[in-house]
């Protein structure tokens, strides 16, 4: 009878975790949430606290941060907003739905250094294919005074022009050619070095570059500071 009852206990936690794994998806998300992560991008503006429907969502982000991953509700429509951190006070607010089992990164950002702020929301590729790195390019430089040209010399694509919130996807299968560079297409005579995406790691002091990864999936971030220099910033989404 002891054995029995040993059996039916053990049967009933082996179906319960068969249960629960067959929910889990999408890096330990669970079927039926979304995950969403806030950037602060605005190189004039202070730290941010983001809200989700008037409850504070990740944590106090400064700007060139970002926060983790937040795992909310899916297939839900949210109001957005964003706070100065000193004053609570409403700066931007926007509205999204978040669909099941994807992922989203909205940024707090401007549109020129004298506009209200925005809030933008991107939905993140997060899959990953073992066999290349996967690009996603943003440019959120409003103090910027010109495009960014990006281009390769591995020639894993065509070079082009990223404008002013536009984000486009590149999968690169790295070679040691593989060096992907930035720059203004009306250069100033004050921009410094922008770091260049190479597939090694860099040899130089201070290092001119960073090395990007095979089945990774990066945001390349290209913003400006105030005197309006390229600046690019890497962030990986998984």
């Amino acid at each position: 009878m002891k054995n029995k009852v040993l059996f039916l206990k053990i049967f009933l936690l082996f179906a319960l975790a068969v249960l629960i794994s067959s929910c889990i998806k999408n890096n330990n998300l669970i079927e039926g949430d979304a995950k969403v992560r806030y950037f602060q991008s605005a190189v004039t503006d202070t730290t941010q606290n983001f809200f989700l429907n008037g409850i504070q969502s990740g944590a106090s982000t400064t700007y060139g941060s970002n926060s983790n991953y937040v795992v909310v509700a899916g297939d839900s429509t949210y109001t957005i907003t964003s706070k100065n951190i000193n004053t609570g006070i409403d700066v931007a607010s926007t509205s999204s739905k978040f669909e099941i089992g994807a992922n989203y990164s909205i940024f707090y950002t401007r549109t020129t250094a004298t506009s209200p702020p925005v809030l933008k929301v991107y939905k993140d590729d997060v899959k990953q294919d073992l066999n290349v790195v996967t690009l996603n390019f943003l440019n959120l430089g409003y103090t910027l005074g010109s495009d960014v040209i990006i281009k390769d010399d591995g020639g894993s694509f065509t070079e082009f022009v990223a404008k002013y919130g536009e984000k486009s996807t590149h999968k690169v299968t790295l070679s040691k050619a593989t060096h992907i560079s930035f720059a203004l297409q009306t250069p100033i005579a004050t921009q410094p070095l922008v770091l260049t995406l190479d597939s090694l790691p860099p040899t130089t002091s201070p290092a001119t570059s960073v090395a990007i990864s095979k089945g990774l999936v990066y945001y390349v971030l290209l913003d400006g500071s105030k005197k309006g220099e390229l600046q690019m910033r890497l962030v990986s989404s998984n």
